[in-house]
């Protein structure tokens, strides 16, 4: 009986656990105006008083890419690729020209547009996730990663990208590695102007700047590995 007794429980607390791994965080708003957390799980939340959702979107590099204004190869997925995925490790990142410059200057700028074709409203704080890497590829100076700049905006039907605003922080970093040194940065970007998906598409961009000693060349890149969440973004949607 007691052995039962221990299966029973045990198999309580496994439901209970895969239960709360299922629940999602929602913003909810009482009919005092009263803002709180819940989950998908909390009975006092009627679904009408759902105001938002958080997502996270990841950064990912496709081979046959997403047509929105132009083929897209660059996108924000709520899943990432398979790790497999059409067998080519160059979709692991996306790398820069060669650095030659001796002052800092934009070696790298990608934007990514969301897959996601829901009619959505964005706002709050975006988190963004980015990880970079360094390296020298020739010459015996440094190779230096200055600033990363991350914003969150829009893709119109025709592909252009629309800033709704963005955050930088200087990253006084340096390397004279020849093969790539990895970095990872954190920076959160504030939405104070509420923006519409309708028509248009989520999308974020990345900017490094970067710059050598003289006689040197290096190169950066940012992470977007098959099967795994280097580089995302997480924000507040509804």
């Amino acid at each position: 009986m007691a052995n039962n007794e221990s299966t029973n429980i045990t198999g309580n607390i496994a439901g209970e656990k895969l239960t709360q791994q299922k629940k999602e965080v929602s913003i909810v708003e009482d009919t005092d105006g009263t803002v709180r957390l819940c989950t998908s799980a909390d009975t006092n939340a009627p679904v009408s008083s759902v105001v938002a959702q958080k997502k996270l979107f990841v950064m990912q590099k496709v081979t046959a890419g997403y047509n929105w204004g132009i083929t897209q190869q660059l996108l924000l997925m709520e899943n990432p690729s398979p790790s497999n995925l059409d067998g080519n490790d160059a979709l692991d990142f996306k790398e820069s020209n060669e650095i030659n410059n001796t002052s800092s200057t934009l070696v790298l700028g990608v934007i990514f547009c969301c897959t996601d074709e829901m009619k959505r409203q964005i706002y709050g704080l975006a988190r963004m996730i980015v990880s970079v890497g360094l390296k020298r590829t020739s010459g015996t100076g440094s190779v230096y990663l200055d600033n990363i700049v991350m914003s969150v905006g829009y893709l119109d039907s025709s592909g252009m990208y629309h800033e709704m605003n963005s955050k930088y922080m200087p990253i006084p970093y340096n390397t004279t590695s020849e093969t790539y040194v990895e970095r990872t940065t954190q920076l959160f970007v504030n939405l104070p102007t509420a923006f519409s998906t309708d028509g248009n598409r989520l999308a974020a961009r990345v900017q490094i700047y970067a710059f050598v000693d003289a006689n040197t060349v290096g190169q950066v890149r940012i992470n977007l590995t098959r099967g795994s969440a280097d580089s995302y973004i997480e924000l507040v949607m509804r």
